[in-house]
């Protein structure tokens, strides 16, 4: 009984620890967010696509998620023929990680053991977002999200979400405005 228990122990944090994704970013502290309205597809943005997004369904689908993320966020995409506010451009792919074998053991009656292997391979799902300036041609707020799927029981939605939290940090606060200037005050004296 306390090895079952110990396995499943392990089990539980070994899941947890694989399922564990990232949602980062960064912006330039002196981008001028407020006057930030609309957005288009950047130029190249069809360029350079590998994997997943080399199939046209799936950009399609994340497209439609980023032009929802932005929507909710006030930014509205730029009527035909208007110059937008923002450029966006989103790079991705995902991939294949670990492959984990874990075998339970589990008692159909208390005489006859029984164990089954269970085989699971992590995918891996990376996009990064930018938002380029226009007028700039620089690059305003960045996101990163890496997202792995563990299991068999993970939602293909998880990585929706992720995108979502990662693109619900836009615009930044001014706080954080404040904080990322002091930081970059700080790295460009150290040089």
């Amino acid at each position: 009984m306390r090895k079952r228990a110990l396995a499943l122990a392990i089990a539980i944090l070994a899941a947890g620890a694989a399922g564990a994704g990232s949602v980062d970013v960064d912006f330039n502290p002196k981008a001028e967010f407020e006057r930030y309205k609309t957005w288009g597809w950047a130029p190249d943005s069809d360029q350079q696509r590998r994997g997943v997004l080399a199939d046209a369904t799936m950009r399609q689908r994340v497209e439609k998620h980023i032009e929802g993320c932005l929507l909710e966020r006030g930014l509205s995409p730029a009527e035909s023929g208007e110059t937008p506010d923002l450029l966006v451009r989103y790079l991705g792919d995902t991939g294949t990680g670990k492959t984990a074998n874990t075998t339970n053991a589990f008692y159909a009656d208390p005489w006859t053991p029984a164990y089954r292997t269970v085989q699971m391979q992590e995918q891996a799902a990376t996009i990064m977002v930018d938002l380029i300036d226009a007028s700039s041609n620089a690059l305003a707020w960045r996101l990163y999200v890496n997202e792995k799927l563990s299991n068999p029981n993970d939602s293909p939605d998880k990585f929706w979400r992720a995108l979502e939290k990662g693109l619900a940090k836009y615009p930044p606060s001014d706080s954080e405005r404040a904080k990322k200037a002091r930081e970059v005050e700080k790295r460009s004296q150290a040089r």
